[in-house]
């Protein structure tokens, strides 16, 4: 076997003496656990052992008032104190939004400003790292609880996992210009992102209290939360809240214009949502149910219509300009996206080479024969190849693969990722009448993966096609990347040892990032040359 894969042997002795190692410095009984309550923000709390004993959890803690009546549409407030001790065992509801397909765990509330802890101490004196995680949701949805971002494996790593809500969608970035004039900073629109702030304050004032240090704070999210990462690394008001950040599958980095929004244009979206639903003023859209405006958000034609915008406070301007002018917070970074994640954007019918040119003239203003030459279509399998591709290219690709660049020509370290491996699953599954097997890993396979969660999942979600079906492969690459992904959150390096090395992205170099798959590896990053031209593209619509 070759030194860059991984044995299944060897995966379960390391993962035995890990356990075990852990179990014997942090291990407490179920009473210990629940007679150790902590004194944070609000009262005291108390958590209850984990599926290891060795591991304690905390579900449902309040970190912010519930914003509702008076309080909607407002920056986060203080949590209203509690007498007593809280048992903290079941999650809070999640954010209103939209629930593509399943309820979250907890149901949907407008109070909803609740998080999660996992710490493999009751030692309050001890000073672990901590991991925040940063749900996705496209802004729109998802819930800071999820059977893929249970902490356990990684508070089993020695590392304390803080997972939390914030508010989504209309709830979360409504900006209307009466909005800005009730705060002094007249900005509006990112009351989502003001929710994260609150919950990275939170864990300053608190992580200790359950044996988390806060001085060695790394957040991390996927897709909405590795958008919001990239503003993070960029806003005023996270400076010195964390000191790494992980992003998988999402950046503000495309040098367009409108990349994010401005506060003018996103209040210009709220006057006409007012005029929908018929209301006077943003007295009269608080007094309207949480439905009420979710029924009128459903028949808006722009399903993201509500985001993050430069209000001025939270954002000055776009995050690609910050990182350009490398005013960037100065820290680590370790990023990247899955191979054909773009895939669940694409149309359901199959597309043209005509309808693969208007897309791309649509999105490259101006440039499209410059960016046309790196997507061929001269046959099916080309055109289906070249559609996937670009998909995934001026969604994910591209914005990753510019902030490792950014990051790299700052001097900064950047460890830089693919994740390959295509879930197992039925014979002749399609996906919009794809055959499965010509597309790679889908927008979020990894999480279960970086978690160690992948058991969790299948049980949860009962995956007919793929309950019981995971691979030897699977479970060692899970072992792999959490300890790579935990390494990183101890030490801002995610090597270690009995690992492949993961090499520091540098820019044009050999092989510059890690690739998942079956096994891991350092390899080159292929598509840099169509990148390239995707750069060209953008920069020049830019001008």
């Amino acid at each position: 076997m070759k030194s860059n894969q991984i044995n299944p042997i060897d995966r379960i002795a390391t993962k035995l003496a890990i356990s075990s190692v852990i179990g014997a410095s942090f291990a407490v009984s179920a009473a210990l656990a629940q007679d150790m309550p902590r004194t944070i923000d609000g009262g005291k709390v108390s958590g209850v052992p984990g599926r290891d004993p060795s591991v304690l959890v905390f579900k449902g803690i309040p970190y912010g008032a519930p914003p509702v009546g008076n309080l909607r549409w407002r920056a986060p407030q203080p949590v209203k104190p509690w007498s007593g001790v809280k048992v903290a065992t079941e999650v809070g509801p999640a954010c209103v939004g939209r629930n593509f397909g399943s309820i979250p765990a907890g149901g949907m509330s407008e109070n909803c400003l609740y998080l999660n802890v996992w710490t493999p101490t009751h030692e309050i004196r001890t000073k672990l790292p901590v991991l925040v995680w940063i749900h996705g949701g496209g802004f729109q949805g998802g819930s800071g609880y999820h059977p893929s971002y249970e902490g356990e494996e990684f508070a089993r790593q020695g590392v304390v996992v803080v997972t939390f809500n914030y508010r989504v969608g209309v709830l979360g970035f409504l900006a209307h210009p009466e909005l800005s004039r009730e705060t002094a900073a007249h900005a509006s629109g990112n009351f989502g992102m003001l929710d994260q702030i609150a919950a990275l304050k939170w864990v300053q004032r608190n992580i200790s209290q359950f044996g988390g240090d806060p001085a060695k704070v790394t957040i991390a999210g996927e897709s909405a939360g590795a958008y919001s990462v990239s503003a993070l690394t960029t806003s005023p008001m996270a400076q010195g809240l964390f000191r790494a950040a992980i992003a998988e599958s999402g950046a503000f980095m495309l040098p367009k214009h409108d990349a994010i929004r401005s506060l003018a244009s996103a209040e210009e979206i709220g006057l006409d949502f007012m005029k929908q639903l018929g209301a006077s003023n943003i007295e009269a859209m608080r007094a309207l149910s949480a439905d009420q405006l979710m029924k009128a958000v459903e028949q808006m034609p722009d399903f993201f219509a509500f985001q993050p915008c430069i209000d001025g406070e939270f954002l000055t301007e776009p995050v690609y300009s910050t990182y350009a002018k490398n005013k960037q917070a100065k820290m680590p970074l370790l990023i990247g996206n899955n191979t054909d994640e773009g895939a669940f954007l694409i149309p359901p019918q199959r597309s043209t080479t005509e309808a693969l040119q208007a897309r791309i003239d649509q999105v490259y203003a101006g440039n499209g024969s410059l960016v046309r030459s790196a997507y061929p279509s001269s046959t099916p399998d080309e055109l289906l190849r070249s559609e996937l591709n670009l998909y995934a290219d001026d969604g994910f690709n591209y914005p990753m693969w510019k902030w490792a660049e950014l990051q790299n020509a700052a001097g900064l370290p950047v460890y830089f990722y693919i994740f390959g491996r295509v879930l197992p699953s039925m014979p002749g599954q399609k996906y919009k009448e794809i055959p499965r097997e010509k597309i790679g890993a889908f927008h979020g396979d990894e999480v279960p993966y970086v978690f160690g969660n992948l058991d969790r999942v299948s049980a949860a979600l009962d995956m007919a096609p793929r309950k019981g079906r995971w691979e030897p492969c699977d479970y060692a690459l899970s072992n792999v990347m959490l300890q790579y992904w935990a390494n990183f959150v101890k030490t801002g390096n995610p090597d270690g040892r009995d690992l492949p090395v993961w090499p520091r992205y540098e820019s044009r170099k050999g092989n510059n990032l890690m690739y998942f798959d079956h096994d891991a590896q350092a390899v080159p990053d292929r598509r840099v040359g169509r990148l390239e031209v995707l750069d060209r593209g953008f920069q020049s619509s830019a001008r």
